[in-house]
């Protein structure tokens, strides 16, 4: 098999193929040479909250409120070095910047307040890549919980 083509010239597909093959390759060394193998993002550190809203879940179980309250409760866990609270939410295989502050339950209503800093943009505040806004429905999820609920109330910070 010639790697050239007639005359021991490159041709345009003996280029693009070169090329392919390069990029492939460095493609896996980086992708499996590379030391960033965490999840949780680097940058694990709280920063002033610029946003706090309340998301009701409606009709949920006692057991499962239960459940839900201890592990929002359970002590901080160290993942790949970092100190993580329970509180913090995780959006995209990453811990974002906002943390459930308040929570209750009654009467089959789960309530979770939640602060962090939003980015607004294109007319929505996102937390993660969710946006809140009043009505809409929000994942509430950390490391441990995942609920589904309610955008109730939101109030923006300074």
């Amino acid at each position: 098999m010639k790697l050239f083509g007639k005359g021991g010239k490159l041709n345009i597909i003996d280029v693009i193929l070169i090329v392919i093959l390069i990029a492939a390759v460095a493609f896996v060394a980086i992708r499996f040479l590379s030391g960033s193998h965490d999840t949780l993002g680097s940058d694990v550190a709280l920063s002033e909250p610029n946003l706090t809203f309340t998301v009701v879940c409606e009709d949920v179980d006692p057991m499962l409120a239960e459940s839900i309250l201890a592990s929002l409760d359970s002590p901080d866990s160290v993942l790949d070095g970092n100190t993580i609270s329970m509180t913090r939410l995780f959006n995209s295989n990453k811990l974002v910047d906002a943390q459930v502050v308040a929570k209750d339950y009654t009467d089959g209503k789960l309530s979770l307040t939640v602060s962090g800093k939003a980015v607004y943009s294109n007319g929505a505040f996102s937390i993660g890549t969710q946006e809140v806004r009043i009505g809409k429905i929000f994942n509430v999820k950390t490391l441990d919980v995942e609920i589904e609920g309610i955008v109730y109330a939101m109030e923006k910070l300074g």
